[in-house]
């Protein structure tokens, strides 16, 4: 039994992580032990490692933000009922995921099916309720409209066209590189864009007079947001929920005072915190259920088991990958 943990902020993360024995504790009244079956390794969870997520780790700080596991024991306020059942783990980064067993609070543990497949399950949580909630949650957007986002090529943006796609909306995803707009195509987006000169004029000319009604940003590039924002109509909105850069998003003046775009961003942990009990069991049952058809999923490039965590890790931080990289700590 071991999990990963967190012994410094910043710096290399293979020199700051490292392998440590299952303590063996026993759940809390409130919380329950979970057996974990699998664990992606997030963009949020370097940035978590970085100390730039806006969650403080407190060290040593157990790794991994999300997961799914089985219940395999419930303390005395908990349900018992949830033992035996597989469940999400909710990604608050107040207890880890990579690892072979972890004690989660039961408020942050969501029943899932047995039927649907691990991996995806493991990654449902953050990326899929964030394409869920950014498309449902800030504009009343109506079949035939646009909708445009960046880091197309990202397990949000694969979401996004999914999503996008069933409720009749039409996408722009903006990427990097030639080869990621490939990708991105071939996930169904109905136009792709590649960063570079004249961005908002190639996008404007694309759309060929139609608008987004709003721009889902997670770059907190200036300049490529100015762009962006020229192709948004008139009193639409910028919805910020990461920042690859690192830097906060902004505006430029005349978007903001002589258009009236409007900026506002997500942050899954305040959304997990603030949504009704009921709603999260819902969307994550809906979430469930459209992976189990294959309507959504993501690309899964390779699995670890916890001893090869220095791989994994490095695996994962490198451009250019085509998929999502998972612990798996109970390998068959």
């Amino acid at each position: 039994m071991s999990y990963l943990t967190l012994t410094a902020v910043g710096g290399d993360l293979g020199a700051t992580v490292s392998l440590s024995p299952d303590p063996g504790a026993s759940p809390g009244a409130d919380e329950v032990l979970i057996a974990v079956e699998a664990a992606p390794i997030n963009h949020a969870d370097l940035l978590f490692a970085a100390g730039l997520l806006g969650v403080d780790p407190e060290l040593p700080a157990a790794l991994g933000g999300e997961g799914v596991g089985r219940v395999v024991r419930a303390g005395a306020n908990a349900d018992p009922a949830l033992v035996g059942r597989r469940v999400l783990m909710l990604p608050t980064f107040r207890y880890g995921t990579w690892a072979t067993t972890t004690i989660v609070p039961a408020r942050d543990v969501v029943i899932v099916p047995d039927h649907v497949d691990t991996l995806q399950l493991a990654m449902l949580a953050g990326d899929p309720a964030t394409a869920y909630t950014l498309l449902s949650d800030y504009v009343q957007l109506r079949p035939g409209e646009w909708v445009g986002f960046n880091l197309a090529n990202g397990a949000v943006g694969r979401y996004l066209i999914a999503l996008a796609r069933r409720a009749g909306l039409k996408t722009l995803g903006v990427v990097r590189r030639d080869e990621a707009a490939e990708q991105v195509r071939r996930a169904g987006a109905d136009l792709v864009a590649v960063d570079g000169d004249d961005l908002g004029g190639r996008v404007i000319k694309a759309l060929g007079g139609a608008t987004l009604r709003v721009l889902f940003e997670g770059t907190g590039d200036p300049g490529q947001i100015a762009e962006l924002v020229r192709a948004v109509e008139d009193g639409g909105s910028v919805i910020a929920f990461a920042s690859a850069t690192g830097q906060a998003p902004a505006l430029p003046l005349d978007a903001l005072f002589n258009r009236g775009i409007l900026l506002r961003a997500f942050f899954l942990p305040n959304w997990l915190r603030d949504t009704p009990r009921e709603r999260l069991e819902r969307v994550y049952a809906e979430l469930a259920d459209l992976i189990s058809q294959g309507a959504i999923g993501a690309v899964i490039e390779a699995t670890y088991p916890l001893d090869q965590y220095q791989a994994a890790l490095r695996h994962a931080q490198q451009t250019g990958r085509s998929g999502k990289i998972l612990f798996t700590p109970h390998p068959d």
